[in-house]
Formats: C-alpha cells, sequence, structure tokens
C-alpha cells in the first residue's frame, strides 16, 4: 500500500510539475498565434524530443517540438495550440509558423508579422526585433519558376498570376498575414521614361526590363488581398522622376488594381522640390542596425507588413539592384535626400558632396547607405519580376534590345538577402562582391552563402546569363 501510494504522489507530483512548466513556456516562451515575447524571457520548448528553441525570435519548436508541452497530438502544427510538425515547421508555411512571428514591424514599429524561420529553425532579431528569416540548419528558401512562353512579352496578365502564386506558394506563401493588417507593396519604379533621368518617350507599360510591370504587382496585390480582406493594401514609391506621374506612366492605377489596392503613395508627397524641415510632417527618424538616424516615412515603418517588388538588373554602382536595394534607397524620402528644385527631379543626391543629403555612390559607399536604410525596415517577404531582366543597369537611354535579357523568371523568398544572392548568380555576378548584401550577412538579417541557401523550383544553371555590370561585381 505503501508503495503504491508513493507512485500515486509520484505521478501527482509529475503531472503538477509538468503543468507548471507548460505554463512558464507559454507566459515566458511566448504565443506563437500572437508573436514571440522578448528573447530576454527565453523560455524553452520543445523539452520531450525536440531540444531548444528561443521563443522570442521566431517561437516555432525546433526538431519536431513537444507535444506533452506544446500542445497535444491531435492538433499537432496547428500554431494556435502550440502543436509541433516535422522538423519544427508548420502546416502552412514551409519552415517558420503559420501564425504571426515577430511582434513587431522593425525598429520599434507596431505589427505582427516581422518574418518567420525558413525551415523550422530560430529567426534572426534585428534592430528593433524585426524577425527576418532566420534558419535552421542555416537554410534559406528562394524559389525560381520560369515562363515557358518563347519571350517575355508574349508573357499575359493571367500566366503572370499563375507565376507569382507558385514562386510565393513554393517559398513559403503568405500565410502570416493576417486580416485587418497594414500591408506595403513596394514596386521599383525607378523612372518612367526611355531616357532614363530625363522626361520624354514613355518606357513601356509592361516588362520594359527597367521598372517593376505592374502585372507582377497586381498579382502580390491578389494573393495579400485574399489574405487581408478588410485590411489597407498600399503601394508606396520614391521614383528618381515625380511618382505621381511615374505612377501612371507605368499603369499603377485604380483601373488596373481596382479593390486590390486602397492608395498609391508617392514618398516625395506632392511635389520633388519640397525638401527640409516644412516637410517632415509624415516622417519619423529611426535609427538603422549601428544606430545612425534616418527619416523614413512613418506609415511605411509603421506597416504591419512590407513586400519588396522588384525587377532584375544589375548596377552601375552598386552592382546588383533587387530586393535589398529596392528598399535601401527606394524608399528614402525624396524630401529629406535630395536637393533638386525641380517639381519633376526626384534624383537622390549623388553630386553634391557638401550637402546634408549626399549619399555616396561609390561602390563601398552606397553599400554602406543601402544596408543601413533597409535595416531600419528590413522586408517580410521578397518578390523578383525577372520577366524581362536588364543588363547595364539600372536603366539605359532608352533601353535597347541588347540589354533586355528575356529571362521570364519570377522569384521568391521570405529573405531579401538571399533572394539578391540568387539574383546575382543567375546574372553572372558574385554576391559576396556587393557591400551591402555582405554587410547585412555580418549583421544577421541573411546569408551569401549558397550552402545555406534552397533554391527550389528552377536551378541557378537552368537560367543563367551572363549580365553585363560593373567589372568589380560581374566579370
Amino acid at each position: 500500500m505503501s508503495a503504491l501510494l508513493g507512485s500515486a504522489q509520484r505521478a501527482f507530483l509529475t503531472t503538477a510539475l509538468l503543468a507548471m512548466v507548460a505554463g512558464q513556456v507559454q507566459s515566458c516562451g511566448g504565443n506563437p498565434g500572437a508573436g514571440p515575447q522578448a528573447a530576454s524571457n527565453g523560455g524553452t520548448s520543445g523539452i520531450v524530443s525536440g531540444g531548444t528553441s528561443p521563443i522570442g525570435t521566431g517561437g516555432n519548436v525546433t526538431a519536431g517540438g513537444s507535444l506533452a508541452l506544446g500542445g497535444n497530438a491531435a492538433t499537432a502544427g496547428d500554431p494556435a495550440t502550440g502543436g509541433a510538425v516535422p522538423n519544427g515547421g508548420s502546416s502552412a508555411v514551409t519552415g517558420g509558423t503559420a501564425a504571426s512571428v515577430s511582434n513587431t514591424g522593425g525598429a520599434g514599429a507596431s505589427g505582427t508579422t516581422g518574418g518567420s524561420p525558413q525551415t523550422g529553425g530560430s529567426a534572426t532579431v534585428a534592430t528593433g526585433g524585426v524577425a527576418i528569416g532566420g534558419s535552421s540548419s542555416s537554410q534559406y528558401i528562394v524559389a525560381m519558376v520560369q515562363s515557358t512562353r518563347a519571350q517575355a512579352t508574349d508573357i499575359t496578365q493571367d500566366d503572370i498570376m499563375t507565376l507569382v502564386t507558385d514562386a510565393v506558394t513554393q517559398a513559403g506563401g503568405l500565410d502570416f498575414i493576417k486580416d485587418g493588417q497594414t500591408v506595403v507593396l513596394k514596386p521599383n519604379l525607378l523612372t518612367p521614361y526611355a531616357g532614363c533621368w530625363s522626361a520624354g518617350t514613355a518606357l513601356s507599360t509592361t516588362v520594359n526590363g527597367v521598372t517593376t510591370d505592374w502585372r507582377v504587382t497586381r498579382a502580390v496585390a491578389d494573393l495579400v488581398r485574399a489574405k487581408n480582406p478588410t485590411g489597407k493594401i498600399l503601394v508606396m514609391e520614391g521614383s528618381n522622376r515625380n511618382t505621381t506621374t511615374a505612377f501612371s506612366l507605368l499603369g499603377y492605377t485604380a483601373a488596373n488594381f481596382g479593390t486590390s489596392v486602397d492608395e498609391f503613395i508617392p514618398l516625395e508627397g506632392t511635389s520633388c522640390a519640397n525638401h527640409g524641415a516644412n516637410y517632415q510632417t509624415d516622417l519619423v527618424q529611426k535609427p538603422a542596425i549601428g544606430g545612425k538616424l534616418y527619416w523614413v516615412n512613418q506609415r511605411y515603418f509603421e506597416a504591419d507588413v512590407i513586400i519588396s517588388i522588384a525587377a532584375l538588373k544589375t548596377h552601375g554602382q552598386a552592382g546588383v539592384t533587387g530586393c535589398v536595394k529596392n528598399l535601401g534607397i527606394g524608399a528614402t524620402p525624396n524630401t529629406q535626400y535630395s536637393v533638386s528644385t525641380s517639381a519633376a527631379d526626384c534624383s537622390r543626391n549623388m553630386s553634391q558632396s557638401g550637402a546634408a543629403s549626399y549619399i555616396d555612390h561609390s561602390l563601398a559607399g552606397l553599400g554602406q547607405f543601402v544596408r543601413d536604410y533597409y535595416s531600419v525596415r528590413p522586408a517580410d517577404f521578397a518578390i523578383m519580376d525577372g520577366l524581362q531582366g536588364l543588363q547595364n543597369g539600372p536603366c539605359t537611354a532608352n533601353a535597347p534590345a541588347s540589354d533586355k535579357m528575356n529571362m521570364r523568371l519570377i522569384l521568391a523568398s521570405r529573405n531579401a538577402v538571399a533572394l539578391d544572392t540568387i539574383q546575382a548568380l543567375v546574372m553572372g555576378c558574385d554576391p559576396k562582391k556587393v557591400p551591402y548584401l555582405t554587410k547585412l550577412e555580418t549583421d544577421g538579417l541573411g546569408t551569401t552563402d549558397t550552402a545555406k541557401i534552397t533554391v527550389v523550383g528552377k536551378q541557378v544553371a537552368d537560367v543563367l546569363k551572363q549580365f553585363a555590370g560593373p567589372a568589380a561585381v560581374c566579370d
């Protein structure tokens, strides 16, 4: 009898201890359905079979997690109940969690979507707690799909919807987006003109190679709207020409987007000539990962989700320009980073080195600026319009046919640095010679190491073409 009583007591104490530990995991580790608590709260999960997982930087169970502490076996894989799935991923997203992973939008911004781990591991936390596609076994996923059409100009809007949907799905999907959120889509609308920096003949509205095809952005908007029917979807851009004009000439109109987009917002406001302290009412100063303060549009910064939708191009000063640089330069408010006195010229200041807004456009200097500004509010998802592809970019006078590369690609990833690494390789360029990519890798915001990147769909060798670009990067 004494032995039986001792066994019952031990069972009771064991049950109580497990309940107490489970309560501690829930209160300290964070609820995956609501985003993790601060990393300092720590917490472990997977005590039975999964090892440890830093809840504060990812919130998901690694290596299968613990059903005893994370949820019941009947609902394993359901982030709402904390269950685990094989390799720590989720039922909806390849790696990471289907529910929100990060508790902040970036550098202290509000939001719930800062980017989930790629293949079930912990996410790397940037300034302000942004979770940027981390890894288990250091894996990042980049999806790459290619149209079977012979020419980029043959690709239809329906084709693009299929390509974008396939790439996004293979990259993990958009289940991290929740209804009611504010989502910013940031295309690259460098210039609406064939002459690059001066007004004149408008570029083709589609597959021009210089700018993000509006049909790609529309496809992304449709996918986001399906996840976010009542939330706000904003297209935000800072063209080098008047952005309102760029929107109009490049097909970014209400007629083309319907209810998929709520607003088209030019980052310079009403005029490229507006500068200085009188035009800071919609801006905030926020720190880069190194601590330096930069001006950023407040609605952009506080968005729950930012999706970078870039164009596949080489770049004369930066080497390559992709989803990172699309934010690292294109999201800068012209009011603070230009000295132009023309209402139509929104080019960032690259010629007057004495100006407070001067941006050094050497390879190293531009790389430092892009790294800094990108880290203020990194992308939560990255998609690349590689339908045409452009060498000798970022634009060429009248975009000669010889510079259009007919790539017919769409790329997607939860991590913009990893995506831009694959983009560089597709163009025959070396990502390790692109300073902003290697700096962000050092910062823990991505990787240029192909051993840590899983490419799904088309492989680099399948689509590789040598693009002309700066010899220091694309020799």
